[in-house]
């Protein structure tokens, strides 16, 4: 139950509040054990030992034994795996650590097919005046540059940007919708 609570306060999706919500569950689990076992051991009254049990419970409840326990331990983790790769590992090799093997790229010529439009001042604000921007890389696009429009959710990217995607994933990087 710890674990669900503390899994569903994570903003970075399900799958790692789960898992952090576990780890935490397993680690206020061993700290509630060791504390009862602490308190029944001991000769003194058990205040002390009950006050630090409040002190686990308080500091589950406002996430610092997250912050405190767990966050270095998920640190250290994903560095051991990130360690583990060759030193000639590229990023690109390394990024689909948690692929699933689902889904797969385009084809060079289906990715060819996509319809490419040219940046004008007509189309490099959005309703709201701002600037659009590529979702792949971040950059604001420029006059005359060339881009991609998906046909199915008619989201725009820089032409390299969204090739290299879609040789990869063979979806919308921004509403994953299959090409």
């Amino acid at each position: 139950m710890t674990g669900a609570l503390i899994g569903q306060e994570t903003e970075s999706g399900f799958v790692r509040g789960a898992a952090v919500g576990a780890i935490s569950g397993a680690v206020f689990s061993m700290e509630v054990f060791e504390s009862s076992l602490l308190l029944w051991q001991s000769d003194e009254s058990g205040i002390g030992c009950l006050l630090y049990l409040i002190d686990v419970i308080t500091s589950l409840l406002s996430g610092r034994l997250v912050r405190e326990r767990i966050g270095p331990a998920m640190l250290s983790a994903v560095q051991s795996q990130m360690g583990a790769a060759e030193p000639a590992t590229t990023f690109a090799e390394v990024h689909n650590i948690f692929d699933t093997g689902s889904a797969k790229g385009l084809a060079r010529h289906l990715v060819e097919k996509i319809p490419k439009m040219i940046i004008t001042n007509g189309n490099n604000v959005n309703a709201s005046g701002e600037k659009v921007s590529c979702s792949v890389c971040l950059q604001d696009f420029q006059l005359g540059e060339t881009v991609r429009n998906l046909p199915q959710c008619h989201h725009i990217f820089h032409q390299p940007c969204i090739d290299k995607w879609l040789l990869c994933h063979g979806s919308c990087p921004l509403c994953r919708r299959d090409m």
